[in-house]
């Protein structure tokens, strides 16, 4: 890994992947507040899609509909919940991996294990569950021994581990796995691929984009596969703003 942003990008040749929290807005427990996507980032935004010609996505965690509400009126591609939902293009129907019949019976499960863990929350979402434990770090190890029980291999769904929080989703989606789906569709098809993220849950997709090549951009301290890194949310819209000026 190499600690310091990439060289200056061609916009022409790129297919441009962002991670949302952490990333674009500061990261701030998602389950009790919403960050403020300020217009200066929504014009950084526009602009970057017009010198992209389009190829441009917003790759999150969060549920698509909370996504899509954050950044109007402005529409991107995107996909939610780790790749679970997803619009191909800007105006494009939105499409979606099926809910399993495992997820539909989590929720009452996860709300009678949290009598166990006090002050964890419970984030129910289309396609996958959170239980945010933000501020009690000490809970990680024993919480998510405990909700991993639910995720046996017969269900079909895994355990993710985030900054936070823990999260149900299904075993065969991920951001690597949204990624990938992109670039399989124009205007991403036939880009070098760059992804730009935070988290744990980026890391699937810092892998997939080295596997086909591309830019993998660590946003933040810790060991990574990414192969560059930006010192925080700050540097990633200065970082953008250069794109810009290729």
């Amino acid at each position: 890994m190499i600690d310091r942003p990439p060289a200056q990008l061609n916009p022409q040749g790129i297919a441009l992947f962002l991670d949302f929290d952490g990333t674009l807005v500061r990261f701030d427990r998602p389950d009790q507040s919403l960050p403020v996507v300020d217009a200066r980032l929504k014009s950084l935004l526009v602009e970057l899609l017009g010198a992209l010609d389009g190829a441009l996505a917003v790759v999150s965690g969060r549920a698509l509909d909370t996504l899509e509400g954050l950044l109007a009126p402005l529409r991107l591609a995107a996909a939610g919940e780790h790749g679970s939902q997803w619009r191909m293009a800007p105006n494009a129907p939105r499409q979606s991996i099926d809910v399993s019949a495992s997820l539909r019976t989590m929720p009452a499960a996860c709300q009678a294990l949290l009598a166990r863990f006090p002050g964890v929350r419970l984030e129910v979402k289309p396609h996958s569950l959170v239980l945010h434990f933000h501020g009690q770090p000490a809970l990680r190890d024993e919480l998510a021994q405990a909700v991993g029980q639910l995720c046996l291999p017969d269900t079909g769904m895994a355990l993710l581990h985030a900054r936070g929080m823990v999260e149900i989703k299904s075993a065969d989606v991920d951001k690597g796995v949204a990624v990938t789906r992109f670039m399989g569709h124009t205007p991403f098809a036939g880009r070098t691929p760059v992804y730009v993220g935070d988290d744990v849950s980026d890391e699937r997709a810092f892998a997939a984009i080295n596997a086909l090549g591309g830019i993998s951009v660590k946003v933040g301290a810790g060991p990574s596969h990414a192969r560059f890194r930006l010192d925080d949310d700050r540097a990633v819209r200065e970082w953008l703003g250069e794109l810009l000026r290729a």
